[in-house]
């Protein structure tokens, strides 16, 4: 959910280009095009990031920069904005803050830019209202192609993946209809495959409605104009469900492009969890229930259960958390106050523990793995809580991540002062069918570590036992015998 600043838009009819007749994109990019015939595959993980040009200086970004590096992090989604760019009138450019930024990240720092094109400048746009000026169409939709191909063509040498829009889905960023959006994107589409036949097409990411690629898709031809399908989502901040939803979510959106698509590779390129609250109220869509909902400490344990939750689903190709940093108190923000509270690190870059999180779950994660919940055995009662994800990784070993549900139904009416003490305690037995035989080490969220010996060998079998306390995440690494 990004600043609140005007930036980009547009539409019009243009020849479909399709997807798979483009030249192959440079390696850094590749990498982000999950190959389904590959049995493994190493999701790179990243984070968000926005810049407006009239607060940022060299100072903040080279921070953020210096950020990535200590958390092991070289993909970075950001926002070009029309707006900051093209400001004042058609064809009046200025590029000065951009051309040092890109050259700085990519070559300074090796980081892989995945920037999206957002917001409208007001000269451009169909209304002139101060609201709504920056998220309406714009009122020819060719100037927008002509920004996108000066853009495209300026950095094409340094980035190669353009994500068209924002959050297409929902009015906070697009006023316009379906089929205006669906016009919009082939423009835009057409604009980067002439500035750059290598470049890989982001269909705008959705904020949580999956119907909306359908119709963009099914009813309005889209799908040849885009090489990847993004996705957001905010679940337990600004959506009511609970977290372990994600995957329902990702294997919703995965139904819609194996039916309408061309068979897609999938983004999750913007995914947060805040750590504030106002007494058991967290936004319009969600009460807190437990005391240790967010806040910074259960930021990072948030963490490592969104990205699991996604990650076991088989069906990303990358995933990007919002955000880098929390925000100045006084910057303007697009929706409420959680959006100053979503970075891994303070606004001065004061690390927060989400941080140490993602710098040890990026490393957990790094190697090319596969999910194989659907062959672990899991018992769980009826009312259990017990969320269990096993991985393989190429090389053998297994990763077993397990927690308790903190969202659960009916708790959202009677949470109260969202101050309950959370006294769970379950504990479970995971038989996986595969046998290992070396070290086995335990991690908290941190990636704090002790020897592991609360398992065992049957067969062909390894048998792992854990209790689990709520508010937690329990993760262990057996290594294969070598």
């Amino acid at each position: 959910m990004p600043l609140l600043r005007p930036v980009l838009l547009a539409l019009g009819l243009v020849a479909a280009v399709s997807s798979t007749a483009q030249p192959a994109p440079p390696s850094n990019y590749a990498r982000l095009l999950r190959d389904d015939d590959a049995p493994f595959f190493h999701v790179p993980l990243g984070l968000c990031e926005d810049y407006p040009e009239e607060t940022t200086t060299a100072a903040i970004y080279n921070a953020d920069f210096a950020l990535l590096d200590r958390a092991g992090i070289d993909l970075l989604r950001i926002s070009f904005g029309w707006d900051g760019v093209e400001a004042e009138a058609d064809g009046q450019y200025d590029w000065l803050f951009w051309d040092d930024y890109v050259r700085t990240a990519v070559d300074g720092h090796g980081i892989t830019l995945i920037p999206y094109i957002m917001y409208t400048p007001r000269w451009a746009s169909t209304t002139q209202d101060d609201n709504t000026f920056w998220r309406s169409p714009p009122r020819d939709f060719a100037q927008f192609g002509e920004f996108v191909f000066d853009l495209v063509t300026r950095y094409k040498d340094r980035i190669h993946s353009w994500e068209l829009w924002n959050e297409p889905d929902i009015e906070w960023y697009w006023t316009g209809t379906a089929e205006q959006f669906a016009a919009f994107v082939k423009v835009g589409a057409e604009a980067v495959r002439r500035a750059d036949p290598t470049a890989t097409v982001i269909l705008g990411g959705i904020a949580y409605q999956p119907d909306f690629i359908r119709e963009l898709f099914r009813d309005h031809g889209v799908s040849p104009y885009v090489d990847v399908v993004n996705m957001h989502n905010y679940y337990e901040t600004w959506h009511h469900g609970p977290v372990e939803n994600i995957g329902e979510y990702i294997r919703r959106v995965d139904e819609v492009v194996e039916r309408y698509g061309d068979g897609q590779p999938l983004w999750m390129a913007e995914v947060g969890y805040s750590s504030i609250r106002e007494g058991a109220r967290v936004s319009d869509d969600y009460i807190a229930y437990y005391a240790y909902e967010h806040t910074p400490a259960y930021q990072a344990v948030q963490l490592v259960k969104t990205i699991t939750a996604a990650l076991a689903t088989d069906r990303l190709s990358a995933l990007a958390w919002y955000e880098l940093k929390d925000l100045p108190p006084g910057d303007q923000v697009i929706g409420d106050n959680n959006n100053r509270h979503l970075g891994v690190a303070l606004a001065d870059h004061t690390p927060k523990p989400a941080e140490g999180a993602l710098r040890f779950i990026n490393g957990l994660y790094a190697e090319p793995m596969r999910s194989i919940d659907d062959e672990v055995t899991v018992p769980r009662a009826a009312d259990s809580d017990i969320v269990v994800h096993t991985f393989e990784q190429e090389d053998g070993d297994l990763i077993v991540v397990g927690w308790l549900q903190t969202r659960r139904v009916g708790e959202q009416n009677d949470a109260g002062d969202g101050m309950h003490r959370d006294t769970r305690r379950e504990t479970v037995e995971v038989t996986i069918p595969r046998a290992t035989a070396g070290d086995a080490t335990f991690y908290n969220e941190m990636g704090e570590s002790v020897p592991y010996a609360n398992y065992r060998q049957e067969g062909e079998a390894t048998v792992v036992l854990a209790e689990f306390e709520g508010g937690r995440v329990y993760i262990v690494h057996l290594a294969k015998d070598r």
